[in-house]
C-alpha cells in the first residue's frame, strides 16, 4: 500500500472510531458494543500499520 493511501485508510478508521465512540454511550463506558468492536479494531491496525512505517 503506498504511503498516501496508508494514511488516508488510518484516517478514515480514526474518523469511524471517533464518530461512534461519540455517539454510543457503552463504548464510552470502556464496554465497546458489536458495532464499535471492528470500528475501534480497525482504527488501532491502521495505527500500528502507519507507526511501523514512520
Amino acid at each position: 500500500m503506498e504511503r498516501d493511501e496508508q494514511f488516508i485508510a488510518y484516517m478514515k478508521a480514526f474518523e469511524a472510531s471517533s464518530t461512534h465512540f461519540g455517539d454510543c454511550a457503552a463504548c464510552q463506558a470502556d464496554e465497546p458494543c458489536e458495532t464499535g468492536k471492528p470500528l475501534h479494531a480497525d482504527f488501532i491496525a491502521q495505527q500500528d500499520a502507519w507507526n511501523a512505517r514512520t
